[in-house]
Order: structure tokens, then C-alpha cells, then sequence
């Protein structure tokens, strides 16, 4: 007899057991997402960072023909390349005469890479 009374007297005990182990499991689990989550907003912002500063530096190597080979393929003058959409984002080049200045521009979403070059 003396067992049976004890078994009877922790009922509770087990089931709360479960809900303590139950919330640690779903506490660890939030804490696992939103690490996953802010892995993953670096990543894609790195990726877009690296976009951008390719595409600024594709428009620097048109820009660049353009001038050292004397050929206007875009129509905006030698070196000068209007939007151009390459992949998941745009370049632009200007190209300054009077201060012998080549500006590239690359954008992938909001970020901006700009790369000037100046030559004589």
C-alpha cells in the first residue's frame, strides 16, 4: 500500500515535467530561427554588396573600351554608358572630359557601389 500512495501523490509532477521540457524545447527551437534567419539576412546582403561592386566595375571595363578603342557602342558619347541592366541590377558610367574621369556606378536593390577612376 504504502507504494500505491506514493505513485498517486505525484500525478502532477510528470505532466509538469513535460510542459517545463515542451517550453525549454520551443524556446531553443525561436532561438534557432532566428539565428538561421539572421545568417541568412547577412548573407544576402553580402551577396548583394558583392553584385553591386561587380556591376560598377563591368561598367568601368566598357567605359574604359569604349575610350581606349575609340568606339561609341552605347550612342551616349565615348565612355559614357546610360542604365544598363545586367543580371539582378543596373550600371551607369559618366565619363568627364575636363577632369579625365571615369564614374561607374553599380546597383543591386538599395546597395550602391561607385568606383572612379581618373586617367591622363
Amino acid at each position: 500500500m504504502p507504494i500505491r500512495n506514493q505513485i498517486h501523490g505525484k500525478k502532477g509532477t510528470a505532466l509538469i515535467t513535460v510542459i517545463i521540457i515542451l517550453m525549454f524545447l520551443g524556446s531553443l527551437g525561436a532561438a534557432l530561427i532566428s539565428m538561421v534567419y539572421s545568417r541568412l539576412s547577412a548573407v544576402t546582403l553580402e551577396i548583394d554588396r558583392l553584385q553591386a561592386q561587380y556591376l560598377a566595375e563591368a561598367g568601368l571595363a566598357q567605359g574604359l573600351y569604349e575610350i581606349t578603342t575609340g568606339l561609341d557602342v552605347f550612342g551616349g558619347g565615348r565612355g559614357n554608358i546610360p542604365l544598363t541592366v545586367l543580371g539582378p541590377g543596373i550600371y551607369k558610367v559618366d565619363h568627364d572630359t575636363k577632369s579625365k574621369s571615369l564614374v561607374s556606378i553599380g546597383v543591386v536593390r538599395d546597395i550602391r557601389r561607385e568606383i572612379v577612376v581618373k586617367y591622363e
